[in-house]
């Protein structure tokens, strides 16, 4: 290979190194294992994100007010968080539809929880560890842990089994940490 062709691959490869450094750039904090797929930040230095996340692709993170996604959380695409909200409706609001002011108000999902396609968690939500959200959900309030939510606005379906959610927690049986150690899962067809 010509000089001017190896110059040119080692630009591509720190190109490649930089794109990769300055997506985990600017971050309150952010640990091992955090897959970003193509997701769009605001505010990220009010963000907080734990080790072993999955964050899918199309995500919007509006971190104004501060969120905070613990660890082995698992997001699927075009989910919505936010923590701020303009001042609409209070005695002293200067304007309409809203004022200037902005209402921050953080998020905080605890460990473990499984957030579905096309959800919008709104500001002040805090869910539980081990939450389950199904896809196209508007979370307005906080849940305890192990509820399993669905709906606009978002409402409890069901429970989950926190003695078996605790057991697989003490063995670290987490999904994104097991990944990471042996790879991709097997797909099996259901039927």
């Amino acid at each position: 290979m010509c000089f001017l062709g190896q110059l040119f691959q080692a630009g591509q490869a720190c190109h490649a190194a930089y794109l990769k450094s300055t997506a985990r750039n600017g971050f309150k904090c952010i640990g091992e294992n955090v897959a970003l797929a193509g997701c769009d930040f605001a505010n990220r230095e009010r963000i907080s994100l734990g080790e072993h996340i999955y964050l899918g692709p199309g995500g919007y993170y509006h971190g104004l007010g501060g969120i905070t996604i613990e660890d082995y959380n698992i997001f699927g695409p075009q989910v919505a968080v936010l923590s701020s909200l303009h001042n609409y409706n209070w005695e002293n609001s200067t304007m309409i539809p809203y004022d200037e002011v902005e209402l921050l108000k953080p998020v905080v999902i605890r460990r473990a929880c499984w957030i579905g396609i096309r959800v919008i968690i709104l500001p002040g939500v805090d869910l539980g560890e081990g939450c389950v959200v199904g896809a196209g959900s508007v979370v307005t309030k906080s849940w305890p842990a192990g509820t399993i939510l669905a709906g606009v606005p978002a409402k409890p379906i069901g429970q989950r089994d926190m003695n078996h959610f605790r057991v697989c927690c003490d063995k670290h049986r987490f999904y994104m940490l097991h990944k990471k150690l042996h790879g991709l899962t097997k797909t099996e067809k259901a039927g």
